[in-house]
């Protein structure tokens, strides 16, 4: 029997989201057992997939295309040997012990024929002629060349040769899933992931990210100075940072679930880069040091210090799925004399302290529900980050941004959302005009969502858009609405 598949490994072979699938799932009533989901049920769900059409030998064909000699191109995609061997022999067993059923079934099949041919030859005539009718039925269908595509056995080979390229992790005791694909380390995954496991050098020195494996097989990438006792190894503990999945795996490993289980860090980030937006605005690159990378959830806030002692606080403008490379969208302003230094270039290639991260405008994780997001101003860093991670993890059913136009942005920020919209079947853009205001938001609002009240709703943006919004939805203490729950954060 096929074993059924993860939502994550289902949703790669029909070539939809997850998202998409679990609301599919959630519409037709069927069952899911521990998260996952029979072949036949997904066959009955999507019926046309198309199984001509491989995603896995596309990228590997994509890949090929483009590749280049080793020294200019990095070919981490596909796992190092030893991972590579230990899967194929994971394979192996796995084809021993389906072509074991297929042996016994048609040992049986052949038991259950000379059975019949037995009963037949001393039933009464009538009988004995339905019967030998059945045997030969039975023959016939077995012994019959295969009419068309077994589409069970086509997701059955695809899922199997998918585990070569990609194991399947799962987290205890949040119950979180995600991928390993080539050489990526567990905790690389993770955070590319959007998942919030502990962690700190990201290098194998201190140990932050030590978790246990509960089932499957791991295997080391690197070496790493943190020292794991006899006793730890023995209880099956390892680095993240520095190992591998070789099999699926379920770890033991510690989640941050709230802002305020990530530490306040300080970390001396260089500026790798200064991207003019336009006269008034520019993004701005930090690159953290690779013993040191910013742990944060998206939309969260830093403070930023220059090597003169200018110093502000800002949204990070970035996924903390990418927690080495880190951008911020600075624009133009009296009394701000780190954003000077910024517009003016002068901190090029400067070490920049960050201090942090604050802040609770942060994704509902755990809950799909349908997301509203409407940014203006400054407010747009927080929910660029927010949209980078809400795709990131895949977890909200759609996403439907009102962007208010900020000149300072220019057209790059507008472009990159467009290119959401069009390249996602759950994103929708709504662009406004500067000049909009409060009521004419909230009655937009009412308009195209009715049942908004079923919505996660965020909200960053200047106080004349964020107090009135607010004071409509009854925003209680909480930071949660009556009905929507609900997050604004108010920008200058």
């Amino acid at each position: 029997m096929p074993q059924p598949l993860s939502l994550s490994r289902a949703a790669k072979l029909a070539g939809v989201t997850r998202s998409e699938l679990q609301e599919t799932l959630r519409q037709s009533g069927l069952n899911m057992l521990e998260g996952k989901i029979a072949i036949g049920d997904l066959l009955s769900l999507y019926p046309k997939i198309d199984l001509d059409r491989d995603p896995v030998f596309e990228r590997i064909e994509r890949i090929k295309e483009t590749a280049r000699p080793k020294r200019e191109y990095s070919d981490g995609w596909i796992p190092q040997p030893d991972v590579l061997l230990a899967r194929l022999k994971e394979m192996q067993s796995v084809l021993v012990l389906t072509k074991a059923a297929l042996n016994r079934g048609e040992l049986l099949f052949e038991e259950i024929s000379q059975r019949l041919e037995e009963i037949s030859a001393s039933a009464e005539p009538a009988t004995r002629t339905r019967l030998d009718a059945l045997r030969e039925s039975l023959i016939a269908s077995l012994e019959a060349p295969s009419l068309g595509v077994d589409a069970r056995a086509e997701i059955f080979a695809r899922d199997t040769f998918l585990k070569l390229l990609a194991a399947k992790v799962k987290l205890k005791p949040s119950g979180h899933e995600y991928i390993v694909e080539g050489k990526e380390s567990l905790l690389n995954a993770a955070l590319r992931a959007g998942l919030h496991m502990d962690y700190g050098c990201s290098c194998g020195n201190c140990g932050a990210c030590k978790c246990r494996i509960v089932a499957g097989r791991a295997t080391q990438l690197r070496e790493h100075d943190y020292v794991l006792s006899a006793h730890e190894q023995e209880e099956g503990y390892i680095l993240a940072c520095s190992w591998t999945a070789v099999t699926d795996l379920v770890i033991e490993a510690h989640e941050a679930t709230s802002p305020a289980q990530l530490p306040a860090q300080e970390i001396r980030a260089i500026v790798q880069r200064i991207e003019h937006l336009s006269p008034e605005g520019a993004l701005l690159h930090l690159k953290t040091p690779r013993t040191h990378s910013l742990r944060f959830m998206s939309g969260q806030t830093v403070r930023l210090t220059n090597e003169d002692g200018a110093s502000r606080i800002y949204p990070v403008a970035s996924c903390a799925c990418d927690v080495g490379h880190l951008l911020f969208l600075i624009r133009r302003r009296a009394n701000d004399d780190f954003g000077q230094s910024v517009l003016a270039d002068d901190i090029i290639g400067q070490m920049v302290l960050i201090e942090g991260p604050h802040g609770n405008f942060v994704l509902q994780e755990d809950d799909i529900a349908p997301c509203v997001l409407i940014a203006a101003g400054e407010g747009i860093g927080y929910v660029k980050s927010l949209l980078e991670h809400a795709i990131a993890i895949d977890n909200a059913d759609w996403l439907h941004v009102y962007l208010v136009h900020e000149p300072a942005w220019g057209d790059k920020v507008l472009n990159l959302f467009r290119s959401w919209e069009d390249a996602l079947d759950n994103f929708r853009l709504t662009k406004l005009p500067q000049q909009t205001d409060a009521p004419t938001l909230y009655a937009l609002l009412q308009q195209d969502h009715p049942d908004l009240d079923k919505c996660h709703l965020y909200v960053a943006a200047p106080d004349e858009l964020v107090g009135p919004l607010a004071r409509t939805f009854t925003v209680n203490s909480e930071g949660a609405a009556s009905h929507t729950t609900m997050r604004v954060i108010a920008v200058e």
